[in-house]
């Protein structure tokens, strides 16, 4: 274990891995309506997949992580891969809803096992502030993906319809496995947690830990938030104020510039500042430009009113998630892969059945949108952990 960072091209591999997840969300958002029409089904048949795809990959953190903890991260990653390869395989090549919908649970599932394997990985090789500057770092890569995403959706489906976007996401992953093979080390040279305790108490030891799943609510919660505005953002922008995929691409974007500068912002201050102080104060930012959202919007809010006051609560999540995922993990050095699937399940699990539910509810304005928002950055500040409760590790070696 070392307080210093790992190779600069293992970074970049994490980094890639987990921008899996997010090009698989973001890319195929501009076409949802077109697919819709494809397909023979109402919008909000298609925009749920965003939620399933939430469910899907909680189900793959969940099991991930303990299995890349028996096995070796290279199993898990590989299995994750290949499997997140074939169902895109699967949904491009589908016309049914039905299959639609399984091919993009079984693509989650595989994200989920190769996404899991990133915090297990930033764990083994670091620990305190370091770990938190590793994970502000690969965010900040990753921030990329979601801001080009819908733009790459956009031009993929101009060229050759939605389908494409999926056989472009298959590629990808095959790509980043065989990147994987050659940069990660062997089982053989892997440090793992010893393999004494049966699973169940690995699990209970994990939830027993009150401050440490505190850590995962608001982390889950302030995620809720962000991918809430995402499974809403085409029927808002695109259905409610009529913009066209290209401006709607350009209008998603936005966001992930806040991000990425909140994100800069949150990786200098964790030179001098634990990551614990600096989380609820990122939770209280996002509270309130969320309350300012809900507040707005009983006024049909023009689209330049909306637009930064959702830039301004998705950049929120750049003092938020990094922050709380390191937070949680020291506490569990020995049971790295055990945590990272219930912080990542947790969050997925809860960010899918918010925004699933916010999907149902049928309006003329963004009052399921902006609710929904609301309500899950109320829940993340009251129980986002008070930074007294946070690891000694973190504080003694800002």
């Amino acid at each position: 274990m070392s307080s210093t960072l790992p190779s600069l091209r293992l970074i970049l591999l994490l980094a890639l891995i987990f921008a899996l997840s997010p090009l698989a969300i973001d890319m195929y958002l501009p076409t949802i309506p077109a697919i819709a029409v494809e397909l023979g089904v109402p919008v909000q048949d298609i925009a749920v997949t965003v939620s399933l795809y939430m469910l899907g990959l909680s189900f793959g953190q969940f099991f991930g992580g303990p299995i890349s903890d028996y096995l070796g991260r290279r199993p898990a990653l590989f299995f994750g891969l290949a499997l997140f390869a074939v169902a895109s395989l699967a949904i491009a090549s589908t016309e049914s809803l039905s299959v639609f919908w399984a091919a993009r649970f079984f693509q989650a599932l595989g994200g989920g096992f190769a996404s899991v394997v990133v915090p297990a990985i930033i764990r083994d090789h670091t620990e305190g502030q370091a770990t938190a500057k590793l994970f502000s770092q690969i965010m900040l890569i990753t921030i990329i993906a979601p801001a080009l995403a819908p733009t790459i959706g956009t031009v993929l489906y101009s060229l050759s319809g939605w389908q494409l976007v999926f056989l472009v996401l298959a590629a990808y992953a095959l790509i980043v496995c065989g990147l994987s093979s050659v940069i990660i080390k062997k089982p053989g040279s892997e440090q793992r947690a010893p393999l004494a305790d049966s699973l169940l108490t690995r699990y209970k030891f994990v939830l027993s830990n009150r401050a440490a799943m505190g850590y995962l609510l608001a982390q889950s919660l302030g995620f809720s938030v962000m991918i809430t505005f995402v499974a809403n953002a085409a029927l808002v922008y695109i259905d409610l104020y009529e913009q066209s995929e290209t401006v709607f691409s350009m209008l998603f974007a936005g966001n992930i510039v806040t991000l990425a500068i909140a994100n800069r912002i949150n990786n200098r201050l964790l030179n001098t500042v634990p990551a614990a102080h600096i989380l609820p104060r990122a939770m209280l930012i996002l509270f309130v430009f969320c309350s300012a959202l809900l507040l707005v919007t009983g006024f049909a809010p023009p689209l330049w009113v909306v637009v930064p006051l959702v830039m301004l609560a998705v950049g929120a999540l750049g003092g938020i998630m990094g922050n709380s995922q390191a937070c949680a993990l020291q506490f569990f050095p020995q049971h790295s892969g055990i945590a990272s699937a219930l912080m990542g399940s947790g969050q997925y699990l809860i960010g899918g059945v918010i925004s699933g539910l916010s999907t149902h509810f049928h309006s003329d304005y963004m009052w399921p949108m902006t609710i929904t928002m609301f309500l899950a950055s109320a829940l993340g500040l009251y129980f986002v952990p008070k930074p007294s409760r946070q690891p000694e590790a973190l504080a003694s070696e800002a």
